[in-house]
């Protein structure tokens, strides 16, 4: 499965698995689930690990997923993702894809480091 997550309370976070080639409707499912699962809480953050990814959506597939709403309620919806890079390439697609969803109100920022990632995330500036 390119996309899975689960939920981790205690530490506030959807944690997001994405491997192989991941494309947009498999994001777009994932949005959905998401919706739909009964653990997600207000004041979750997203910690992505996105260093298996062999390929992603296009541009314009990406920013139908920046700007996809309707799936969660507001309430709901994170402010905050952290995406775990391991390419450069990656870590670009990752920057243009935070500079669409941060027209939404999602802050996201790639990383090299998963402990920088989740000290960004618990920071609350």
């Amino acid at each position: 499965m390119p996309v899975s997550y689960d939920i981790d309370l205690a530490a506030g976070l959807v944690l997001v698995h994405l491997s192989g080639p991941v494309s947009a409707a498999e994001i777009l499912d994932y949005y959905s689930t998401l919706a739909a699962d009964p653990t997600v809480c207000p004041g979750l953050s997203v910690l992505a690990d996105c260093r298996q990814v062999t390929s992603v959506p296009s541009f314009l597939e990406l920013y139908s997923i920046a700007t996809a709403k309707g799936r969660l309620p507001p309430h709901l919806r994170p402010l905050r993702a952290a995406v775990l890079v391991n390419e450069g390439w990656l870590f670009g697609i990752v920057r243009q894809f935070a500079s669409l969803a941060e027209k939404g109100g999602i802050g996201v920022l790639p990383f090299f480091e998963a402990e920088q990632a989740r000290q960004w995330l618990a920071r609350s500036d």
